[in-house]
């Protein structure tokens, strides 16, 4: 199994390169001489993560691409450095206001042509992604650039990339999993305690794990 691990930042990727003895390609990529695995930093928000995503001339080749990150949680019954599955997202905060409220782009008519890869504004992961992972909690979460600026009732996590890795991976036809790490509860836990360190340990060592037993060369 051919396999891209894609993380935003090298912050949230340090122990993936650690644990896996990752080297360094160029300034974005790192690559295994073990697995056949790679590792692709795309850059915060949504903008890098397309560009990066779709600029990447391999991507099709993958048969398995893996999302990582650390993410805050609106829902304060998943313990900080839990790791979840996002089994849905969506764009929380491109829209416009209509008389009827808010409407997000992905609901209106206008984009209509993205149709098969929405369903109600929310992408699911309808991939087959590995039974290796089917025992992760899955939760619902919302890709935004500010959480706290409205509020996102029924939604579980936060990401600020993680609706334009689902969709690409959905372009694409490919098996993929979203991982998020839970590095705080969003409107709850003050700055200083975030746990970055942990988190990114967590999911990482069962990412890991799975790219050990899995993506052998």
């Amino acid at each position: 199994m051919k396999i891209l691990i894609i993380t935003a930042t090298l912050i949230e990727a340090e122990k993936l390169i650690e644990f896996l003895k990752l080297k360094k390609q160029s300034e974005y990529l790192y690559s295994s001489e073990t697995y056949k695995t790679n590792l692709l930093i795309t850059g915060v928000g949504i903008p890098a993560s397309l560009f990066s995503m779709f600029t990447h001339n391999k991507i099709g080749s993958y048969d398995f691409i893996i999302n990582c990150g650390i993410a805050g949680s609106f829902n304060d019954k998943l313990q900080i450095c839990s790791v979840v599955n996002v089994f849905t997202d969506s764009f929380g905060d491109i829209g416009f206001t209509t008389s009827d409220g808010y409407k997000n782009v992905f609901e209106s008519k206008f984009n209509d042509k993205f149709n098969n890869f929405f369903n109600k504004g929310l992408i699911y992961n309808t991939s087959d992604y590995p039974a290796f992972f089917r025992d992760l909690q899955k939760t619902k979460s919302v890709t935004v650039n500010i959480p706290e600026s409205k509020s996102y009732p029924d939604t579980d996590m936060e990401t600020m990339e993680g609706a334009a890795f689902m969709l690409v991976c959905k372009h694409f036809k490919k098996n993929f999993i979203q991982i998020r790490g839970v590095s705080n509860i969003i409107g709850k836990t003050k700055r200083q305690d975030w746990n970055f360190e942990d988190t990114i340990n967590n999911y990482s060592k069962i990412i890991s794990e799975f790219v050990s037993n899995f993506a052998t060369s």
